[in-house]
């Protein structure tokens, strides 16, 4: 309903901008939504009349008082009852018995779609989500990845918009060429069979420590030639023959790809059970793997050399130059400004030497042994997707570390004519652990496993304790879904941007603004309604016989759609789970304050308005994956 009024405000201020004669554009954030209880202000308020003064070299208050006229003259749209001026400051005050008989029939007639959008033309969305590295553990990072695109995702489908989410496995490369090398030489069966995550990540972990002893040995040098040249033969032999098993995996050597595929499958069925837990679920599981076997690499790199965007390296590696002036706006295909042509690349290594000293950024697709890279599988991953999918946007949802290389990858793309389609970067901060950074390769990992355990003891002591009206049977149950809601909230509602020191303990706490409080909010509305002996029908309702503690609820309910347009256009679902969370505190005032069952006036009315709450409390937290309860 704010939503409606809104946009219709926005095209009232244009017709009176238009009118008074100022040519000036009124886009969107022209008209904002403000506070409930700010009378001054209004709900909705506009400050264009600063920039237009500003370019007319005109007094504010009057170029407000100007258009505010004009906008009275053509018509307030139904549901604002006045417009007033302060300070320059055009201010929209609602009719609060219309947005009362408004919101509520909205929400009761469009149920768990209030808040969604129909689209006749949806954009078709890709997305990288999850995304974790084969014969590892899932660890909190991935946790941390899962639950914001999940969210995001749920999002930007409730939108209307076409969604694809793809759990693109890190499934290939040199590592796995090591790890083939490492378990060949050092593999244990049984211990596979018993555990094969664990196994195979301390066949990882013991190859990585070895390379970087034999590594510090050489830097500090070694006490005799004999011994210096014994550490490099080991480890070249174990660098070269892991590259070696890689370029078999490569080449689809049988024992290569049979061992690979039983590191592979076991993961699948690792990450399977956790992802089960957590209430996720993936179109596609393609993994890099799928563009390396299935061709999709080759062509691509087939293509940036016909199309000469990509040249050959003097080691015979295959690169594309990024110059430093088209990093800006790369992923946006409107926006974006690159050179194709290598003339500039060829001039600037001739003036420099070599390709290192140049002053460009090489993009590598093809190393100088042959094999493949990342981008060269990412750029695979694009062609994939805007030929097969007819993609509108490919989007990523992978931590800030890889900033660089997504604008990197972004130029590349629109040199290879991949024009058509959105290439959006969601990133995240990275997570450390109060011992330092997250390090699989030292061991110092906190885990999805040791985190959801964690959560779940310590919402079953909780609910043991004080859980009313709880079936033993029922209380891990129930525990679990306060575990995750815990988990899922504190993920989601953290500012994305922000790097998080992860404390398990803060992690799985239910105290304070946490998902339980809202879980807790939305089981007293169910509690009111199972007291009551049935729901007035809406039309029933008199909105003049509500409060102003009444009115503040109703208004939050009505922004819930223009909160989940400014997580679509901000590919970011914290402003759900913080609009969820002011929404449960603005419940428990409205039902601390108000009566709702044996109220003297207004009862009737009130349950219409707890049913309404917990409509869109269940809309909302299903978006962010979080379940409901009957009983807490």
């Amino acid at each position: 309903m704010l939503g409606a009024i809104r946009r219709e405000l926005l095209e009232g201020l244009r017709v009176a901008v238009a009118d008074v004669g100022y040519d000036r554009e009124v886009d969107s954030s022209a008209v904002e939504l403000e506070d409930f209880d700010d009378e001054e202000k209004g709900e909705f308020s506009s400050a264009i009349s600063f920039a237009i003064a500003a370019d007319a070299g005109a007094n504010p208050m009057a170029v407000a008082e100007e258009l505010a006229d004009a906008h009275r003259g053509h018509g307030l749209p139904t549901g604002i009852a006045s417009v007033t001026v302060v300070n320059g400051h055009i201010n929209y005050h609602l009719d609060v018995e219309t947005m009362a008989r408004l919101t509520l029939a909205t929400i009761d007639s469009e149920g768990a779609g209030y808040g969604s959008r129909e689209r006749t033309d949806p954009e078709r969305i890709v997305a990288d989500v999850s995304s974790p590295n084969i014969a590892k553990p899932l660890h909190v990072g991935h946790l941390r990845n899962t639950i914001l695109s999940d969210a995001l995702m749920n999002v930007l489908a409730e939108r209307g918009h076409d969604v694809t989410r793809d759990n693109h496995l890190g499934d290939w490369g040199t590592q796995f060429g090591n790890l083939l090398h490492e378990y060949v030489e050092f593999g244990d069966e049984a211990a596979f069979e018993t555990d094969p995550i664990a196994h195979l990540l301390e066949l990882y972990q013991q190859f990585e420590q070895r390379d970087g002893l034999l590594e510090d040995v050489e830097e500090f040098g070694a006490l005799t030639g004999e011994f210096e040249a014994a550490v490099a033969e080991e480890r070249a032999y174990h660098v070269d023959d892991g590259k070696e098993w890689f370029a078999r995996l490569e080449r689809g050597d049988e024992e290569a790809v049979e061992r690979w595929e039983q590191f592979r499958e076991a993961s699948i069925e690792r990450f399977e059970a956790i992802y089960a837990e957590l209430g996720v679920d993936f179109d596609l599981w393609l993994g890099e793997s799928f563009y390396a076997r299935e061709g999709w690499n080759d062509l691509v790199v087939e293509k940036a050399l016909n199309e000469e965007v990509a040249m050959r390296g003097p080691d015979g590696s295959v690169f594309i130059p990024i110059y430093p002036d088209e990093y800006d706006d790369a992923g946006d295909p409107e926006k974006a400004n690159v050179d194709a042509s290598l003339d500039r690349a060829r001039r600037m290594i001739d003036e420099a030497g070599t390709v290192d000293d140049a002053e460009f950024d090489a993009f590598y697709i093809v190393k100088s042994d042959g094999s493949t890279v990342y981008g060269t599988r990412d750029l695979a991953t694009i062609e994939y997707r805007v030929s097969e999918f007819d993609a509108d946007q490919s989007v990523y949802v992978v931590a800030s570390e890889q900033n660089r290389y997504f604008q990197q990858l972004f130029v590349a793309a629109r040199k290879m004519g991949y024009d058509d389609v959105r290439l959006e970067h969601i990133d995240y901060g990275m997570i450390s652990l109060p011992e330092g950074s997250m390090s699989t390769r030292g061991g110092q990992i906190v885990t999805v496993r040791e985190v959801l355990d964690a959560a779940r003891e310590r919402a079953r002591d909780i609910v043991e304790e004080k859980g009313r009206n709880v079936e033993a049977g029922e209380v891990d149950a129930i525990a679990r879904k306060i575990a995750l809601a815990t988990v899922k909230y504190g993920m989601v509602a953290s500012n994305r941007g922000k790097d998080i020191t992860f404390d398990i303990d803060e992690a799985v706490s239910l105290e304070g603004d946490t998902g339980p409080y809202v879980q807790y909010a939305t089981t007293r509305a169910y509690s009111i309604l199972d007291s009551a002996p049935g729901v007035p029908a809406v039309d029933d309702v008199d909105p003049s016989a509500f409060n102003d503690t009444d009115h503040n609820l109703l208004y939050h309910l009505g922004r819930y759609p223009l909160v989940l347009e400014r997580c679509e256009k901000r590919y970011d679902a914290a402003p759900l789970a913080r609009y969820l969370l002011d929404l449960a505190h603005v419940f428990n005032s409205f039902y601390h304050k108000n009566r709702v069952l044996d109220a003297e006036s207004a009862a009737e009315e009130r349950l219409v308005l707890t049913d309404a709450t917990a409509q869109v409390f269940e809309n909302g937290l299903g978006l962010l994956g979080i379940e409901t309860l009957a009983e807490m």
